[in-house]
């Protein structure tokens, strides 16, 4: 016997959407000059769940392109004097990462020369007018996911670009980064004509902290003075772990004069560490001024490590100064 259908049979509960299912996650920019088809398209595109941001020529659509969207949904025609290819070509002519940016384009039927135009400008793919939903939603999804796994890789990248240039116990840059950066920085300030001064620290007997206390220990120091660092020098772009207890920074529009003080109050600040044993520093300071000689960085970084010798070889805990005129390194804290 055959059993007829009720009003709560499967076969007549009405299909959910795909988008019902799985809501899309994004925000995108959608460009299209017919307010009549993007009432229709905003409907649905906020069906599935999206942001949308909606403008009505190309031009606009530059204008506020960003990192915060995810896709560019746009119609081939526009108002204003650029299509949706120029569009698609101004995208993909960017120099950062939103030449990546998926693009879906709107297009008719008959329109074979616009699609094929637009796919070798660089769109993702093209939906003909008047859409179906469901194939929208689809098509939206998939340039989505492609979005959100470039996004991850991109973080990605970011991740492992940071730890080639930073140094993986302290977080400061290492020695790499400031060999690539700091000549840039020297030559910046040699052209500008401000000073620029180059500070070195060395800690005190560190590998008898290592041996006597173990290097769990000698870690933890060097965490906390890296944070002295970066507390004392906030305002500077530049402070490197130059390797071991060795410590960069340098200070861009300094003299001589002002790089020892600020020398010296890293000097106190690290004395006053809550470390067992206390930490001291030998600080060695050399400086690029206007009316001297032209030096690249390699020198002033020897300047800078005479200088720190003098430090250690007049006690330790010292700042000295190369003095450029004589030659030599000029102990100038504690006075």
């Amino acid at each position: 016997m055959t059993i007829p259908d009720t009003p709560t049979s499967p076969t007549n509960a009405p299909q959910r959407q795909p988008w019902e299912e799985q809501s899309l996650r994004g925000r995108v920019l959608f460009v299209e000059d017919s307010q009549t088809s993007a009432a229709v398209t905003v409907h649905y595109l906020e069906q599935f769940g999206l942001q949308v941001r909606h403008v009505t020529t190309a031009e606009q659509a530059l204008e506020v392109l960003g990192f915060e969207f995810d896709l560019v949904l746009s119609d081939f025609f526009l108002d204003g004097q650029l299509t949706g290819l120029d569009l698609v070509e101004r995208i993909r002519a960017r120099n950062d990462d939103l030449s990546l940016l998926p693009v879906l384009v709107l297009t008719s039927a008959e329109e074979t020369d616009h699609r094929i135009g637009s796919l070798r400008a660089g769109a993702n793919d093209f939906i003909y007018k008047p859409f179906h939903p469901e194939e929208l939603y689809a098509r939206l999804r998939n340039l989505l996911a492609l979005r959100h796994a470039y996004k991850k890789l991109y973080t990605q990248k970011k991740a492992m670009e940071r730890l080639s240039v930073t140094d993986g116990l302290t977080n400061l840059y290492n020695k790499r980064f400031l060999n690539g950066e700091a000549p840039a920085i020297l030559g910046r300030a040699q052209r500008s004509g401000h000073p620029l001064a180059l500070l070195v620290m060395d800690l005190d007997h560190f590998k008898h902290i290592n041996d006597t206390y173990g290097h769990d220990h000698g870690d933890r120091t060097l965490k906390m003075v890296a944070e002295a660092l970066e507390e004392e020098f906030q305002e500077v772009d530049l402070i490197a772990r130059y390797g071991g207890e060795e410590f960069v920074v340098v200070l861009d529009r300094a003299d001589r004069a002002q790089a020892a003080l600020r020398g010296e109050r890293l000097r106190q600040r690290l004395a006053d560490l809550p470390l067992d044993p206390p930490v001291t520093a030998s600080v060695g300071i050399t400086a690029q001024h206007v009316d001297e000689p032209v030096r690249d960085f390699d020198q002033l970084f020897r300047e800078a490590d005479r200088a720190l010798y003098g430090a250690k070889d007049s006690g330790r805990d010292r700042v000295a100064v190369w003095e450029w005129t004589t030659g030599q390194a000029e102990v100038r804290f504690p006075a």
